[in-house]
């Protein structure tokens, strides 16, 4: 069981909130999502509470986000090598999905820098390759992680092994 952690405006797109959920099950907790505007592409960009793990998603279809987020969750641990039965299991505690409203400051400063970042790197791109653009920020040090990348604590929690270093040099111009 996931909980998906929005902020108010994008609570207004996906439904009314839980207003007191359970725990989450899935092994990188609850996610945050928040919207994001970057030029013209609309987008919904989540990180998740114990990895800072980021995901960034179309807006369109944001009514349906509880849906189709374990799809682009199970996209992106492939990409970044997550062994197969590790991704099957997260994905699996993913499939029921409780929304709530967010309860942390520090994880929505993890998706504001994020954010910011692709506000600064990605303008004006009709051409926005999703999952390139969340395998570059899972590439970024972060502080609240001792300035670990995203992509390295995620791995460690979904396999117990340390995470392979320097795999995921991306740029954002993929």
């Amino acid at each position: 069981m996931l909980v998906l952690r929005c902020t108010q405006k994008l609570l207004k797109r996906v439904g009314p909130p839980v207003a007191d959920p359970p725990a989450s099950t899935a092994a990188l907790g609850d996610w945050f999502a928040q919207p994001v505007s970057v030029g013209h592409q609309r987008l919904i960009l989540l990180v998740s509470a114990r990895s800072r793990l980021p995901i960034v998603m179309p807006a369109r279809d944001a009514k349906s986000l509880p849906k189709t987020f374990p799809s682009a969750l199970a996209d992106l641990l492939h990409a970044l090598g997550i062994p197969p039965a590790d991704v099957a299991r997260e994905v699996a505690e993913c499939r029921e999905v409780v929304v709530a409203a967010t309860n942390s400051r520090s994880i929505l400063g993890s998706v504001n820098d994020f954010s910011q970042m692709m506000k600064w790197t990605l303008p004006d791109r009709p051409d926005i390759d999703l999952l390139a653009t969340s395998v570059w920020l899972a590439d970024s040090p972060t502080k609240p992680l001792g300035y670990a990348r995203p992509f390295e604590v995620a791995f460690e929690l979904l396999t117990d092994v340390p995470a392979p270093r320097g795999t995921f040099r991306t740029s954002a111009s993929t």
